[in-house]
């Protein structure tokens, strides 16, 4: 009778470990999609446990798992996870996953006779983005918002303050070429 090795320790021991496994490093990805798709498809999953799958593993890495799941999965998953919820029979694929994401984020499932809160028909419009704006959609004032400004200093004489007119620059250039 052959002895099982405890799978758990061992993976453990890969994870903490990679450098030890290089030829597997593109099979590990996979296994651990394959081994979480399992278990959200598991007939004995239930609200809680599919709770602490998404805490242990992580946001992410569960929306990316979910995403790699078919419509058909998830809709059975919502099923079986939800099956009381009044807009079940009727709901797009969409609305599954956006259902699995709420449930999995700790949204509970609707009992038998309650009734659902009502969604909103589509979600509020973000800003618009600088990035999206058109280019250069800026207008002209007619006001020179950078011209000198005349100040007085403490002696009394009048200074002028930010740029410099383009004829002082000039007749500096012309001299240190001349000198």
């Amino acid at each position: 009778m052959a002895l099982d090795v405890d799978g758990y320790a061992v993976l453990q021991a890969m994870a903490s470990a990679p450098e030890a496994f290089p030829d597997i490093r593109a099979e590990v990805p996979k296994a651990a999609r394959s081994l979480v798709m399992r278990q959200l498809k598991a007939r004995t999953l239930k609200v809680p446990a599919l709770r602490l799958i998404r805490d242990v593993i992580g946001m992410e890495a569960f929306a990316l798992i979910a995403d790699g799941l078919t419509d058909a999965e998830v809709k059975a998953v919502v099923t079986r996870l939800d099956p009381h919820h009044p807009t079940l029979k009727e709901a797009t694929p969409g609305w599954h996953r956006r259902r699995l994401a709420a449930l999995a984020a700790g949204e509970a499932p609707l009992r038998r006779g309650e009734t659902a809160p009502p969604e909103s028909a589509s979600p509020p419009a973000p800003p618009p983005r600088a990035l999206v704006s058109r280019p250069f959609a800026a207008t002209w004032d007619g006001v020179d918002h950078d011209a000198p400004v005349k100040t007085k200093d403490a002696a009394g004489d009048t200074k002028i303050e930010g740029k410099k007119e383009r004829k002082d620059g000039a007749k500096k250039k012309n001299k240190k070429k001349k000198a």
